[in-house]
């Protein structure tokens, strides 16, 4: 197995690299929501002591769709959101600071979230995950409770897409109700003198805030429904996005005071 792990990010040239650590290592991870939906996103995480960048893979693009369904004799219309743009998103953590990108109706959102506390419980209980004994921990993030199940057998604080805060490396994630549920895929281990994970810091140049972030969500969520309204049949009526519905709210994440 190599000594070094390197992310390689072509065409750019400024880095940001941190070495002489004791723990590095890569995993693989998927990503399943489901809010009107259920869809499945794939990442790959290399970390070290001091940094954790994951990328998404295995991009798909997908048409946006129209579904009509009769519930209970009334109509009702879904929007199944697709993707053009194939730029991975993104989640990098640096102990300090915490970004995150989403492609949100084709364009890339680079996001700077507030420090946030992680204060897990934890519990007696273990399960196995692959090799690895893992201890479960629960906590209440952006509005959603959430299980974690870490191995302190992989001594790093970082986990898949925003999780962090553990003795040990975070293996799996789930809130009450499944709306998101983290697998890992698979797990690749280095113990070394010297890990070097490298990350362009001008992917985070532009970033805005969560409160932006939502902002800007429904702003091209209104643009999209009112493309689709203009290829609907003459006389249909026009998409209009209730901000108010409940279940498209069940995902909506919660603001922090410091974000207000």
């Amino acid at each position: 197995m190599a000594k070094y792990i390197y992310l390689i990010i072509a065409n750019f040239a400024f880095f940001i690299s941190f070495s002489q650590v004791n723990t590095c290592g890569q995993i693989e991870y998927t990503l399943t929501k489901k809010i009107a939906y259920e869809y499945s996103e794939y990442y790959k995480m290399i970390f070290n002591d001091s940094i954790s960048y994951s990328e998404e893979i295995q991009i798909s693009k997908v048409k946006s769709k129209l579904n009509k369904n009769v519930d209970n004799e009334m109509l009702t219309n879904k929007i199944i959101s697709g993707r053009k743009n194939e730029t991975p998103a993104f989640y990098y953590n640096n102990k300090k600071e915490f970004y995150f990108s989403e492609i949100w109706d084709d364009e890339v959102l680079i996001v700077k979230e507030n420090k946030f506390d992680w204060d897990w419980k934890l519990y007696a209980e273990t399960k196995k995950i692959g090799n690895f004994t893992t201890q479960k921990a629960t906590i209440k993030y952006r509005g959603r409770n959430y299980t974690a199940w870490f191995t302190n057998e992989i001594p790093v604080r970082y986990g898949p897409w925003k999780f962090q805060g553990l003795s040990g490396l975070i293996l799996e994630v789930y809130d009450d109700d499944y709306f998101l549920h983290i697998t890992t895929t698979s797990i690749n281990i280095e113990d070394s003198n010297s890990c070097t994970v490298k990350f362009n810091q001008k992917k985070i140049e532009n970033s805005i805030s969560v409160k932006e972030y939502l902002k800007k969500q429904i702003k091209l969520t209104k643009a999209k429904f009112a493309r689709i309204s203009s290829k609907l049949p003459q006389g249909s009526k026009p998409l209009i996005l209730d901000e108010n519905c409940e279940e498209c709210n069940s995902g909506k994440i919660e603001i922090f005071e410091n974000e207000k």
